[in-house]
C-alpha cells in the first residue's frame, strides 16, 4: 500500500472511481442496499430478489464496485487517505456481509476477499488517523 502523500495521479483514479460511484446507477442502488434490503442469506436473496431482477442488480452493482476498488487497493493503486477520507466502506461492506457469509457458508470461500480486505484496511486506516476510539464495533471486526 501507498504511504507517501497522494499525488495527482491518485486524485485522478478516486476522481473516476468517484464519477462512478455518484452515477445514478450506483445511487440508486446504494439507497436500495442500505434501506430496502431485507434478505440475510442467500436464499433468501436468491427467492426475493431472482436473477435479472432490479434489486439484483442493484446489490451486484454495490458488491462488484466495492470488490473492484478492493482489488485496486490490495494492488497498490488506490491511496488510503484519499479512498478511506471520502468514503466509508464499511457502511457498505456491512450491508452486504451477511449474504456474503451466507455463500461463503456453502463453500464459495474466496466470495468479496478484495471488498473485505478493503473494509478490513479502512477500519485500520481509521485506528490510526483518527484513533482507536472512532473504530466502529462491527460483527466481523478483528480486535
Amino acid at each position: 500500500m501507498a504511504v507517501d502523500r497522494p499525488t495527482l495521479q491518485d486524485a485522478d483514479l478516486l476522481l473516476k472511481l468517484f464519477q462512478e460511484f455518484e452515477g445514478d446507477a450506483m445511487y440508486a442502488s446504494r439507497q436500495w442496499l442500505l434501506h430496502e434490503m431485507k434478505a440475510t442469506t442467500i436464499e433468501e436473496f436468491r427467492e426475493l430478489y431472482p436473477e435479472n431482477s432490479a434489486e439484483n442488480r442493484h446489490f451486484f452493482r454495490v458488491y462488484r464496485f466495492f470488490e473492484m476498488t478492493g482489488t485496486l487497493y490490495k494492488n497498490g493503486l488506490v491511496h488510503p487517505d484519499l479512498l478511506f477520507d471520502i468514503w466509508y466502506v464499511n457502511q457498505f461492506y456491512h450491508a452486504c456481509y451477511p449474504i456474503i457469509m451466507s455463500i461463503r457458508s456453502h463453500g464459495d470461500k474466496h466470495v468479496a476477499e478484495n471488498f473485505e480486505f478493503l473494509a478490513m484496511a479502512e477500519l485500520d486506516w481509521i485506528a490510526k488517523a483518527k484513533g482507536p476510539d472512532i473504530v466502529p464495533d462491527l460483527p466481523y471486526r478483528r480486535k
